[in-house]
């Protein structure tokens, strides 16, 4: 009798063992605090947002609408070169810019963007369809074209006459500024990067 006890005494102890060694087979409990992901992943998101942020300069931080009514985020020039074309719809200096602005768009086009930012024109009567039509007559149909009725892009970048370049590298800040004559801004535009 002695032996069975002791035999039922190993024969539990093994299987004690045995499923000790097995382990439940429920799977671990997640010890991971689901409040302090959610948090880590705010916390990485705004980070994200903000370097986006910081990559875009301040002069570039604007809206604005195209003379075709378009929606336009100064954001998107971030990261290339610039040409800002200042013009108004009745400088005769800017009607014969046109096709230096549309010579630079086919040479440099793939890597520069060219702006032109509409001024409200001399009596400050420029309508919308004035400003399609000096686009039009301009032949600058390859460029984006922006209004700026209150003058606030006009202020933004320093320009205080119609026929205006400003030049910005792709980091967002102005190079160089006037009015210069088809084979100075193309030599201008080739050095900038």
């Amino acid at each position: 009798m002695i032996r069975s006890a002791i035999r039922a005494a190993a024969v539990a102890a093994s299987a004690v063992l045995v499923l000790a060694a097995c382990g439940s087979g429920e799977p671990e409990a997640d010890t991971t605090d689901p409040a302090a992901s959610t948090q880590d992943a705010v916390e990485s998101s705004a980070e994200s947002t903000s370097e986006a942020a910081a990559a875009v300069p301040e002069l570039l931080d604007f809206t604005a609408t195209t003379v075709d009514g378009d929606d336009f985020e100064g954001a998107s020039l971030a990261g290339s070169p610039a040409v800002l074309w200042f013009w108004q719809e009745d400088c005769p200096i800017c009607q014969s810019q046109g096709p230096d602005v549309a010579a630079l768009i086919d040479a440099h086009g793939d890597r520069v963007a060219v702006v032109g930012i509409a001024g409200t024109g001399l009596y400050h009567d420029s309508t919308d369809r004035d400003r399609q039509e000096f686009v039009e007559d301009t032949g600058t149909e390859d460029a984006t074209h922006l209004q700026s009725p209150d003058g606030e892009l006009w202020t933004r970048f320093g320009v205080t006459s119609q026929s205006t370049y400003v030049l910005l590298d792709s980091a967002g800040a102005i190079v160089d500024s006037g009015s210069f004559s088809g084979d100075e801004l193309e030599a201008k535009v080739a050095d900038l990067s």
